[in-house]
């Protein structure tokens, strides 16, 4: 295949083509000449890269797990599975490494952006040295989409003021529909078109009959992925398209409609031991796993299913049911989008690429969550703080994650999980489906070799015939450090092209090389010199369950020094293991200036958290300028949503603040008066805090109080990683509120600006890994 003569693609844009024709004194004596338009190659195929966010190895049925994912199976059927492909084993890091072709330190995301450090391989800077896959293809003929999760916008970027240029448009895409943060409550996203923010969806899928579901994300984005192909493909432009589709499912909060989740009641009651045998024994028996292949002991983390009291295994089978279902929910739109590009004609022309970005969470901990700002809060949910809400699991007011014995299960039959370095935290399922490729009697084949996220940059610039550009923009492009597996898709026998591949994570680490593993699993806090390693012939013992380190010193040692040049060469270093210290790390830049007051206004964008001055556990005082009329109420400013957060609002002419904490409590100061009408006030809530998690809340009208808590009681680490964010005027997302107002409840009177003073220096803080609210 070659592109368009006269259009080098080896740095972009390409030069222009010299004008050809003849330009004389009038338009009757010259000849036209019109530049050619920027093709790849003929023959490039259009390209589907659907990327989900935590399966585990284990869980699809193509993979010998429980769950059905019937579309997912027909793909697998169809095409290729590929059982030695590695991630990061976390989002961020795996989305920058796949669409640079970098290692994810070498770009900067050594974790995930809320975590960035002031260090080159963990700062959340995308380089212009590492154009996107989405860059390359844009400038070389294709037309480039992305609908779901993007999780690369550095945090002090996020906000509508921008700068713009590490959101999706800035990265190579040409449309952008999805969320910008980590993680999205799939009922009350806060969703992104292009470059700006648009108010919460609330309009469903509408039915053949009718009828219309409730709103889901993961049916939204891809609604609008198969808007963005319909209009490209109906102008019949001849350019060939491609679409990232990252759902945020099946991340939690595990949000599905019941029918789906309904559908494995009952499955999982024998618990996740039985489940665990029962997936690596289907797996040996569809080859997903070599001849021979051990199943590695119960992690210590994870408890005996049957030393579990009834009511703790009717909970987690619940939650257990919850995810499968939002996994086949999932499944149900990957087959909706399959169905359209049937309906377009480019179904057999397609390259569909699917996979997960790291292993199955352990972030449920040991009981599971229906709430899981309280894991970010370290104050983990017991059984009986749940059980009420098994019946409407998965439902709008609920937020869970399963238990860390779900997580091993569903990383069968690997060790450990999302986070780790061992397989369980970096194996994951891949599927390629390409009718026109793959031979029929080589459908529904596993590929063995071993590949890891940065070679699908290569790999993708292979299947379309194109060149690796050394320059493009006018940047040096950083050399390439994945490596193409084109070869793999039509021949199963073509050999292993990667000799070596590191990993880091949060202080763990491993290596790979040749064959053989050096892991290790460092313990937050403790001496890096303590960590012990292990080895493993991975050739021979696909699972890591024979360590190997004792009876082979010298090679370990080997690898282990092996690991400290790899990490020299592609900023590992330093090694970092902090965890909430990196979440609030002062240095980081933010998108506010330091000013001395603060001001927000109605009718604007929500500001996410992290791009917020600092607040929690800090002096600060918040100032609403405004006239409320009688009856006049609503939201006039909040933070976070219904999970956790604060918000100052009017109702029945009384000023309310009040704090979620983590839905425990509601704490609050309530206006001993009701305010004044017809006339602008000055309504101002000072707080100083007392420990972290406590302090003293006082509300003032024109600087007289009107009510105090002396003890008040608010969330202690942090709130929203859905980013509901701080707005004004209105309540975006979820309500903080929820018992009290429902919906945006916009304020009715005039609110002309609020104000915030804030004094970080005397922020109370004690980041212990082991604090719990008492």
């Amino acid at each position: 295949m070659s592109h368009t003569p006269g259009l080098p693609m080896d740095h972009l844009p390409p030069d222009p083509v010299p004008f050809g024709g003849v330009v004389a004194n009038t338009y009757a004596e010259s000849t036209p000449d019109w530049p050619p338009p920027v093709r790849p190659p003929a023959g490039a195929p259009n390209i589907v890269l659907i990327m989900v966010d935590d399966l585990g190895f284990g869980q699809l049925s193509s993979f010998g797990g429980p769950i059905e994912a019937p579309h997912l199976s027909e793909l697998a059927a169809n095409g290729l599975r590929y059982n030695n492909f590695h991630t990061t084993a976390l989002c961020s890091p795996s989305r920058a490494a796949l669409l640079t072709g970098r290692n994810h330190h070498s770009v900067g995301f050594a974790t995930i952006a809320e975590m960035a450090s002031g260090f080159p391989g963990a700062n959340s800077f995308l380089p212009k040295s590492a154009a996107s896959i989405a860059e390359v293809l844009r400038q070389t003929g294709y037309a480039t989409y992305c609908a779901g999760k993007w999780h690369l916008t550095p945090t002090s970027e996020q906000t509508a003021a921008g700068p713009f240029d590490r959101w999706p448009l800035g990265l190579g895409f040409e449309r952008f529909y999805g969320f910008l943060p980590g993680e999205v409550d799939q009922w009350h996203p806060m969703m992104t078109v292009d470059n700006h923010r648009i108010e919460t969806p609330t309009h469903g899928r509408r039915n053949p009959d009718g009828s219309t579901n409730d709103y889901h994300v993961s049916e939204d984005i891809v609604n609008a992925s198969i808007k963005m192909l319909r209009d490209q493909q109906q102008v019949a432009s001849g350019r060939p398209f491609f679409l990232y589709l990252p759902f945020g499912a099946p991340h939690c909060p595990f949000h599905a409609p019941p029918e789906y989740i309904d559908h494995y009641a009952g499955r999982f009651d024998d618990g996740w031991d039985v489940h665990r045998q029962a997936t690596y024994e289907r797996q040996l028996e569809m080859g997903i796993i070599p001849e021979g292949t051990d199943l590695p002991p119960r992690n210590r983390a994870v408890s005996a299913w049957e030393s579990l009291d009834p009511e703790a295994q009717r909970l987690y089978a619940r939650l257990q049911e919850t995810f499968c279902g939002f996994v086949d929910h999932t499944d149900a739109q990957i087959g909706r989008l399959m169905d359209a590009l049937r309906e377009l004609g480019v179904f057999d022309d397609t390259a569909v690429i699917f996979l997960s970005d790291n292993g199955a969470s352990s972030e449920g901990g040991q009981h599971g969550t229906t709430n899981t700002e309280r894991f970010r809060n370290l104050m983990f949910m017991e059984v009986d703080e749940m059980v009420d809400d098994i019946d409407h699991m998965g439902s709008r007011h609920t937020d869970p994650h399963y238990p860390i014995g779900w997580s091993q299960a569903g990383n069968a039959p690997f060790q450990r999980w999302k986070r780790d370095t061992h397989r369980g935290g970096n194996t994951d399922p891949m599927i390629i489906h390409w009718p026109a490729q793959i031979a029929p009697e080589d459908r529904g084949s596993i590929r063995s070799q071993y590949h890891h996220i940065t070679d699908l940059f290569p790999t993708l610039l292979d299947l379309a015939g194109l060149p690796v550009p050394g320059r493009v923009n006018g940047v040096d492009q950083q050399p390439l450090e994945g490596d193409s597996f084109a070869a793999t898709i039509t021949n199963g026998d073509a050999p292993n092209v990667k000799a070596t591949q590191y990993y880091e994570m949060l202080g763990s680490r491993a290596i790979w090389h040749e064959g053989w593993t050096a892991v290790t699993w460092h313990k937050p806090g403790t001496d890096w010199a303590d960590d012990p390693w292990e080895l493993y012939h991975q050739d021979a013992d696909y699972s890591q369950a024979h360590d190997l380190a004792a009876k082979h010193p010298e090679k370990l040692a080997e690898l282990i020094e092996l690991w400290w040049e790899e990490a020299r060469e592609h900023n590992v270093l330093p090694l970092d293991d902090r965890g909430r210290e990196r979440f609030i790390d002062p240095t980081r830049p933010a998108a506010s200036e330091d000013r001395e007051v603060y001001r927000y206004y109605r009718g604007t964008t929500p500001i996410p958290n992290p791009s917020l001055p600092v607040i929690l556990n800090t002096p600060h005082t918040i100032t609403a300028r405004l006239t409320a009329q009688s009856g006049d109420e609503g939201v006039l400013v909040s933070q976070g949503g219904e999970l956790a957060g604060w918000v100052l609002f009017v109702q029945d002419g009384r000023a309310h603040y009040i704090h979620n904490v983590l839905k425990i409590e509601m704490t609050e100061v309530v206006s001993a008066e009701p305010l004044p009408t017809g006339r602008e006030i000055e309504l101002a809530v000072v707080y100083e805090p007392i420990e972290q998690g406590w302090g003293r809340a006082t509300m003032t009208v024109d600087g007289v109080e009107v009510g105090v808590n002396e003890r008040m009681r608010i969330t202690p680490m942090g709130y929203s990683m859905v980013q509901e964010g701080f707005a004004v005027g209105k309540s975006w997302g979820t309500p903080v509120a929820f018992d009290r107002y429902q919906g945006v409840y916009e304020f009715t009177g005039d609110l002309r600006v609020v104000e915030m003073r804030t004094d970080p220096s005397r922020q109370v803080w004690t980041p212990r890994p082991e604090w719990k609210m008492s």
